[in-house]
């Protein structure tokens, strides 16, 4: 695919991400990294079939198999916030489950690493304003802010197939003090609760 797209700024390696040593001279001044590791693929339109389960069998299969895969990108978010000169960590899935999205994101800032590095969402303003769909706002802490920092694009709503991307950055990017995107500084997060019925599938827990 790299070769078809006549990528000449790329090296591939065939290596274990969580085996890499931050501190390696090869690696230790990367400042971004982009995760996208495998997930459910509940997003992709072909991959849709767990509209058709039962709730039962979604309850007793899809909740035990979503936490196994959601552990996996944890542990690489972790690893990549171990990088010392990272300033940038894109996480993005294919899923459309909070379990896969917005429930990793939240452990994640609550890691030692996160913490020890002080890694936090990147501003609303440097994650795509304009894009109007966003993360569930009672999924994840600072449920007023929630859905501006994390984007999702819909099958069948938004032209492409499910998605998920959320970037972390290292203390630097001051969150707290950024305002809104215009538009959104007066939104309630009773309005916020409202719209959630308005996007993508309610995630199974």
């Amino acid at each position: 695919m790299l070769s078809k797209a006549k990528c000449k700024n790329v090296e591939p390696i065939n290596a274990n991400f969580l085996a890499v040593d931050p501190m390696d001279s090869k690696y230790s001044k990367v400042t971004r990294i982009l995760l996208d590791p495998s997930c459910s693929g509940s997003g992709v339109v072909n991959r849709l079939d767990y509209l058709v389960e039962s709730e039962q069998e979604a309850d007793s299969v899809q909740e035990d198999r979503l936490n196994k895969l959601a552990a996996f990108p944890l542990m690489m978010i972790k690893h990549a916030m171990k990088f010392p000169s990272v300033q940038r960590i894109v996480y993005s899935t294919c899923s459309i489950h909070a379990i896969e999205d917005e429930h990793v994101v939240r452990a994640a800032l609550e890691s030692a690493e996160a913490l020890s590095a002080n890694f936090k969402l990147a501003p609303p303003s440097q994650v795509l304003p304009q894009w109007k769909r966003r993360g569930y706002a009672n999924e994840i802490h600072d449920p007023a802010r929630a859905m501006q920092h994390l984007l999702y694009c819909l099958p069948g709503e938004d032209a492409t197939n499910g998605f998920f991307v959320s970037c972390f950055v290292r203390g630097s990017a001051d969150d707290e003090q950024e305002q809104a995107p215009k538009g959104c500084r007066k939104r309630k997060i009773e309005d916020l609760s409202e719209k959630e019925s308005e996007g993508r599938p309610t995630p199974r827990q």
